[in-house]
């Protein structure tokens, strides 16, 4: 499955349907390698600085502060980084989905 790639963009009106969004900082030193994550419902990963590899079964990406890669439900990945990355990985559900303890979001 490629990677969809993503870029943040100035705030503006909100558009599409209504969701529950959960975020998680993520600082990672140089020379950080994470590996087998998994997607646990589908996120939006976006770097903030620095530069992050995202790589998937049958895809990488190099990501540059301000882009970012759709990760669906349930797709293994991995990080590398080769200097100070700053991203933040932001949890989708839908409106009326469940939070990570069970209860409707």
């Amino acid at each position: 499955m490629p990677l969809q790639r993503i870029r943040a963009t100035p705030a503006g009106q909100p558009t599409g349907l209504p969701s529950a969004l959960r975020a998680q900082g993520l600082r990672l030193a140089p020379g950080r390698t994470l590996l087998n994550r998994r997607a646990d419902g589908t996120a939006a990963l976006i770097v903030v600085s620095g530069r992050l590899l995202v790589g998937v079964p049958d895809d990488d990406a190099c990501l540059q502060p301000g882009e970012g890669v759709l990760l669906p439900d349930g797709t293994g990945y991995s990080l590398r980084t080769e200097e100070d990355v700053v991203a933040v990985l932001f949890k989708l559900s839908a409106e009326g989905g469940r939070t990570e303890n069970g209860e409707s979001a």
